[in-house]
């Protein structure tokens, strides 16, 4: 929770002062967007890289109020708090988050550990989801009792955070962010900057954010390739991990936004009209430890009327990085004429100094059915957390062995993994089968291990897989990222040659392969709603 508060801080205080480090221009004197665009290449976080390095903040979070229908089915969760620890070692590649909850009158002490590439979470925290409705385990073959200490999840887009951590030590924001934010600020109109003698403006209105639209989609046309650039490098773990080539999808993206046709003006006001700017403007005193602000006041509406909102942005920050405090506010509204009615408001107060960083916040938010008035929900919130700088600190990572810890993944089916068998069925039968929305002309039927199988070239052609038989037994999936190869009456196959095992195994029924459900969700990511007498798979 201190970590993510320091993020949440972390992102503010870039908007805020990414704009704030004036340089001097050579020979030419500087306009306000150029010193903007200057000081985020130069843009420097200000915090001491030792919150980075070894650190530890503890904090606590209380229920103030709980009121609403919600309560009659839930109980009451006022007066619940949560205490924890977070700390954070760079060297060794750990962070841990240790919690004690007291929440309705039942206790809980655990903790999550980071290391490496591996998140390590104790029992206490699933048996912690379990008070609140939430059972792992419910369709495990392994009972949350009879499991170990510990279970672990490994994955190397994990990996990126320790990168991160180099990067914040540097006093810096990853390159493609930097990137991405002077791409955005380079979109903006330059009657939208000013500059004084003692401070920089930035202020959009509504003709402003049209023309800033309208900026952004020709230059993503026009430079679709530092785009692409920007887009797969602040995502190349989730491409990797998908087994995606990250410079193969930078020639796709760069494709597609160089054929992209960007609307025109009159289309993208009739689009920007829903919403209204009632407020957008950023300042920042050029006297060092002066004062910097951000407001954002926003509306928005349907067309026809029936929905309305708001959003709503403060930051105020005076002082030097040294010494630095401020306050941040987040405020939402959604009122639906024919539904809910939402207030959401967050407000926080910080203090930063060399070593150490607090901050107290409160979160509000209220519920109400415009149907019938009733209060649906009224939440109240206080926290209140300090953080410091440990070079002492030495986390204790548990050792993970055979005996103590498991992997999530053995034990846990996935989303959509659940084998769905005779045995579950009250009625056994054969279901209609919906693919992406599609009534197919076959239906599902039962394998001899019992598990629902589906014809597999309607199915998977439908979820837009290529399907091939091989003589003189194997079928090929086929898609940009995978090649599956399956055999009849074999409880082994092969994705891209790796081998791994099914329950049931692929057959032939009246003349066509039908293929386990089970594969389906396990490899294809694919989602399964069984509403007899129809089973709908959706990709």
């Amino acid at each position: 929770m201190i970590l993510k508060g320091r993020v949440l801080l972390a992102a503010l205080l870039t908007l805020v002062f990414c704009l704030t480090a004036v340089f001097p221009v050579a020979a030419v004197q500087p306009t306000a967007k150029d010193l903007v665009l200057v000081a985020i290449k130069n843009f420097d976080l200000g915090m001491n890289k030792g919150f980075y390095q070894k650190s530890q903040g503890e904090g606590t979070l209380e229920v103030t109020r709980f009121d609403g229908s919600l309560k009659e089915v839930t109980g009451d969760y006022s007066g619940s708090t949560i205490k924890y620890l977070v700390q954070m070692d760079d060297a060794q590649k750990a962070m841990k988050f240790s919690y004690d909850t007291a929440i309705k009158g039942m206790t809980h002490e655990g903790a999550i550990y980071l290391q490496d590439d591996k998140l390590i979470l104790t029992k206490d925290v699933f048996l912690l989801l379990q008070d609140f409705g939430v059972d792992a385990f419910a369709n495990s073959s392994v009972s949350l009792t009879e499991a170990p200490e510990y279970m672990y999840l490994a994955n190397p887009q994990l990996e990126a955070i320790w990168e991160q951590m180099s990067s914040y030590q540097n006093g810096k924001l990853p390159a493609e962010y930097t990137e991405m934010l002077a791409f955005l600020v380079e979109a903006i109109p330059d009657e939208c900057f000013s500059l004084s003698t003692s401070k920089v403006t930035m202020q959009l209105d509504q003709d402003n954010l049209v023309n800033t639209i309208v900026n952004l989609l020709t230059k993503m046309t026009n430079e679709s390739e530092k785009v692409a650039e920007i887009m797969v490098n602040t995502n190349t773990y989730s491409y990797e991990q998908m087994g995606m080539d990250p410079e193969e999808m930078k020639r796709e993206i760069a494709a597609g936004l160089a054929s992209m046709t960007v609307p025109t003006r009159e289309e993208i006001q009739a689009v920007t009209s829903l919403i209204e700017v009632n407020d957008f403007t950023f300042e920042y005193s050029l006297i060092p430890g002066g004062s910097k602000t951000l407001n954002v006041d926003l509306g928005f509406k349907a067309p026809d009327g029936s929905v309305e909102g708001a959003l709503g942005i403060g930051v105020d920050v005076a002082g030097k990085s040294d010494n630095l405090e401020g306050s941040y506010r987040l405020a939402g509204q959604f009122n639906a004429a024919n539904g809910p009615q939402v207030d959401v408001d967050y407000e926080s107060q910080f203090s930063y100094t060399d070593t150490v960083a607090d901050s107290d916040s409160t979160v509000n938010v209220n519920v109400k059915d415009n149907t019938t008035e009733k209060l649906m929900l009224d939440l109240g919130l206080v926290s209140d957390s300090v953080s410091e700088i440990n070079t002492s600190l030495i986390l204790d990572v548990p050792e993970l062995t055979a005996d103590n810890s498991a992997d999530i993944t053995e034990l846990i089916p996935t989303t959509g993994t659940s084998v769905i068998n005779v045995e579950q069925a009250a009625e056994p039968k054969n279901f209609n089968l919906v693919v992406n929305g599609v009534a197919l002309e076959t239906k599902s039927g039962f394998g001899k291990q019992g598990e629902i199988v589906v014809p597999a070239r309607a199915v998977l052609e439908q979820l837009g897989y290529q399907v091939e038989w091989v003589q003189p037994n194997e079928i090929q999936v086929l898609s940009d990222e995978q090649t599956i190869s399956l055999f009849i009456d074999q409880n082994s196959y092969t994705v891209n040659g790796a081998e791994k095992t099914l329950n049931e195994a692929p057959g032939l029924e009246t003349g066509m392969t039908m293929i386990p459900l089970s594969f389906i969700t396990a490899e294809l990511n694919a989602a399964i709603d069984l509403a007899a007498p129809n089973l709908v798979i959706t990709n």
